[in-house]
């Protein structure tokens, strides 16, 4: 029953976390192309809060369920196949890093759009641009790893 609950959790929050990844580079693409500065710095402080709150909270429900399905499983005093260990530290690693790299720019670009030069032209855009090929990275590792873990290379 608990490996059941925690291999359900685990693709939820995958699908949760990927899933808003890549809605949101194709939002962020768009508040990109927008005329109108203004309704996009609004865009941009609405995604920097998914990020902070959805996003981060489904790569920790993925991180805490994954470690949780190792150690009920028993692969973790035994030597394990090539997929078990990619998912392990390869995945772990990603979440890891996407929850500190997206932390610390989701702060940074709060402060840079509170400043009165938040919203102004080149700065605003390179903002923008930032987000989505840092978030785009992070969805590409991650569906790396679900494929090849889907694989099951021993």
């Amino acid at each position: 029953m608990l490996e059941t609950s925690l291999y359900f959790l685990h693709l939820a929050g995958l699908a949760i976390w990927i899933g808003s990844m890549v809605v949101s580079v194709w939002l962020l693409v768009k508040i990109g192309r927008m005329e109108d500065r203004s309704n996009g710095k609004s865009l941009l402080q609405m995604m920097i809060s998914l990020v902070k709150w959805l996003m981060n909270g489904a790569a920790l429900v993925v991180l805490a369920s994954g470690g949780g399905l190792i150690q009920s499983l028993g692969y973790h005093e035994i030597e394990k196949p090539l997929w078990i260990t990619l998912m392990e530290r390869g995945g772990g690693m990603i979440i890891l890093l996407f929850l500190i790299i997206m932390t610390w720019m989701c702060n940074r670009a709060h402060k840079r759009l509170k400043g009165a030069d938040g919203a102004q032209g080149n700065q605003f855009s390179k903002l923008v641009t930032r987000f989505s090929v840092t978030l785009s990275s992070f969805a590409v590792l991650a569906l790396a790893v679900v494929y090849i873990v889907s694989l099951r290379v021993s």
